[in-house]
């Protein structure tokens, strides 16, 4: 019996569109259906390395004021699509292009947590029935944001890059033994 592989391709059903500015990104057919939407809607984009698209999928609706998302949605798509590059947009039914203080949390949070696997977050776009906001030009993608989830995040990864630390110098110390009893037995044949 023959091992099986299976091998992940890119998906062909996705014209190959490029997006270079937030307004290319709102021109897109699928902003298009959710800006002018009675409750809010996030899309997930994931593109490749060069901002070709790999995936664009609808990952909630909520009311009319708020949408409330897993993180872990999110980066499972990132994960799961094998997306380098990912932008987030919402719609705003009150055609009100300020991000909230929850837009800017997820913002943040989606950031550090894409950041760990290696995957940028290049923006999160907010749009409205006429306009869009990107959160990357107007500052609002902070680098350097901290809360308590990313407190507990960061020292969990801590503690594990601690545990991988210990495990290499018992191994590195084991062996440096193994060559000090193989020179000691040396030294006692030699004299």
């Amino acid at each position: 019996m023959g091992i099986f592989i299976e091998i992940e391709k890119k998906q062909r059903d996705i014209e190959k569109i490029k997006i270079k500015t937030p307004k290319e990104v709102f021109s897109l057919q699928e902003v298009q259906e959710i800006k002018d939407a009675i409750q809010e809607h996030l899309i997930f984009i994931g593109l490749d390395k060069g901002n070709n698209i790999r995936t664009i999928r609808l990952l909630g609706i909520g009311t009319s004021s708020e949408i409330n998302i897993d993180y872990k949605d999110i980066v499972r798509t990132a994960l799961v699509n094998a997306c380098d590059r990912v932008i987030l947009v919402h719609n705003h039914p009150a055609n009100n292009l300020e991000p909230s203080n929850q837009d800017r949390n997820l913002t943040n949070t989606i950031n550090k947590l894409l950041y760990i696997f290696n995957i940028k977050l290049l923006d999160h776009i907010i749009v409205t029935e006429n306009d869009y906001l990107s959160m990357l030009e107007i500052d609002a993608i902070n680098e350097k944001y901290e809360n308590n989830k990313m407190d507990l995040l960061k020292n969990t990864l801590l503690i594990e890059e601690n545990k991988k630390q210990k495990t290499e110098i018992e191994k590195l110390k084991n062996k440096l033994q193994k060559y000090e009893a193989y020179f000691q037995q040396e030294e006692d044949e030699f004299e």
